[in-house]
């Protein structure tokens, strides 16, 4: 629970009146507008990555005073919740630095790195499959669990277990996470890796929900986190004040995440990193969470391109230099094109570097939802963990001009892998030792690429 919990709650009662049309179109905009020309944080369309140190430390700046100017808006009461300069001063300086996640031969911590860090970003791969077919979701867990870059999961969201569809705010949706969460559990033992970290709860849609699988102990604190993420663009509601509330109580650490979305009312990755920061410290404020997961997306549903990459990459460096905070961004394209996908395996590994070359410590639905793609985000993050922020935005460049063979027809597990014993088919097998060799060419290596 954040040390400041109580003081939002107090103020969602008193802060000032405002309707949410003002406060999301005039206040919010005008304020970020301000900022950004005050500190002059300006991105270059040519720059995959924000590396510059001063420039980091200008959007640190920003996004704490963005807070501090902006406030959070309660959608419950309609009222702005201000926090004073001392306040999050104090929150800064009393939060925690390290996060044990995992429990057992498979607990694992996260401390702070700076870029070039002989320390490797953990890899959270995605478990499952958007499916209702229960056991296909649990064939693609074990397929990523089972691979030796495996540091965590995080489930993918159970749309229905049989005929049971996930309907938010009834049992169904706690039925469906609980299916969810028995099933990392038999697929991690499975694995030989019954103390995995499991994330947070995806097919979980109400609060209630969240609350409901943690108290089956399926979820517990040992083994998953519980999301206290603020909303969309400085605003929160009583759940997030609930769920941080629950997470102390039941001693559970708070998944604090915020994902902005470029050009609806922000502008630019600028903005968009400024927001992260703003949003980073609202939610420490609050929850006193330690684990900070943070990304961007477009308005149009994209999770790549110089845009994207430079915003996660701003935020994460200015956190890496300003708050030590234990960071995870995301970690895979959002690309539907299957798992032969050119582009699937070249924007993960820009995604791997990227996070490297920015302090992160962790990157969170990491590859694919098959062993060998997760397996690939696993490897780079790890072979590209010493370059320099210099080295690294080379290698990206080269990665985003790099010719790129047409995407082919999508592929059932089936047919990538043999589900008997779980193990890649030659078709899977070839296009991963394909980009061995492209990434070696490149200057990276993994003591596994020769075999």
């Amino acid at each position: 629970m954040g040390k400041f919990l109580w003081e939002a709650i107090q103020r969602s009662t008193t802060g000032p009146l405002m309707s949410e049309e003002e406060f999301e179109t005039e206040l919010f905009p005008t304020v970020l507008g301000d900022l950004q020309k005050k500190y002059r944080i300006e991105w270059d369309p040519d720059e995959p990555c924000m590396i510059d140190p001063d420039m980091a430390d200008a959007i640190f700046q920003a996004g704490k005073e963005l807070l501090l100017e902006v406030g959070l808006y309660c959608k419950n009461t309609k009222r702005i919740i201000k926090f004073s300069q001392e306040e999050i001063e104090e929150a800064i300086c009393s939060a925690k630095h390290e996060v044990t996640l995992g429990h057992g031969r498979q607990a694992i911590t996260l401390k702070p790195r700076a870029p070039g860090d002989e320390q490797h970003l953990y890899t959270f791969f995605p478990a499952g499959q958007l499916t209702t077919d229960v056991q296909l979701y649990k064939n693609h867990a074990i397929t990523v669990m089972q691979e030796p870059t495996c540091d965590g999961v995080i489930p993918l969201p159970l749309f229905a277990v049989g005929d049971m569809k996930n309907i938010a705010d009834t049992p169904a949706s706690t039925l469906v996470c609980l299916t969810e969460a028995r099933i990392m559990n038999e697929a991690a033992a499975w694995v030989g890796k019954p103390g995995l970290f499991f994330g947070i709860p995806m097919s979980a849609t109400t609060p209630l929900a969240l609350m409901s699988t943690f108290a089956s102990g399926l979820y517990n604190k040992n083994n998953c986190t519980l999301p206290v993420q603020i909303l969309q663009d400085m605003r929160v509601d009583y759940d997030r004040f609930n769920l941080a509330f629950y997470a102390e109580q039941q001693g559970i650490e708070p998944w604090m995440s915020c994902s902005p979305t470029l050009y609806a009312y922000l502008t630019g990755p600028e903005q968009g990193a400024m927001e992260i920061i703003a949003h980073t410290l609202g939610m420490l404020a609050y929850s006193g969470g330690t684990l900070t997961q943070a990304m961007s997306v477009s308005v149009h549903g994209t999770y790549v391109g110089n845009d994207i990459s430079w915003c996660n990459s701003a935020a994460g460096l200015a956190a890496e230099r300003n708050l030590k905070l234990p960071w995870v961004s995301f970690g895979m394209t959002g690309n539907p094109a299957g798992s032969l996908s050119d582009d699937n395996w070249y924007d993960t590994a820009a995604a791997c570097i990227n996070g490297c070359i920015s302090g992160m410590e962790a990157l969170w639905l990491a590859g694919g939802n098959t062993g060998l793609e997760a397996r690939w985000a696993g490897e780079i993050a790890r072979a590209a963990a010493t370059l320099s922020p210099k080295q690294g935005v080379e290698i990206i460049k080269k990665i985003n001009a790099a010719e790129r063979e047409p995407n082919p027809p999508a592929m059932k597990l089936d047919e990538l892998y043999d589900l008997q014993t779980l193990r890649p088919k030659q078709v899977l097998v070839d296009h991963y030792r394909k980009f061995t060799r492209i990434f070696r060419d490149l200057g990276l290596d993994y003591p596994t690429w020769d075999h």
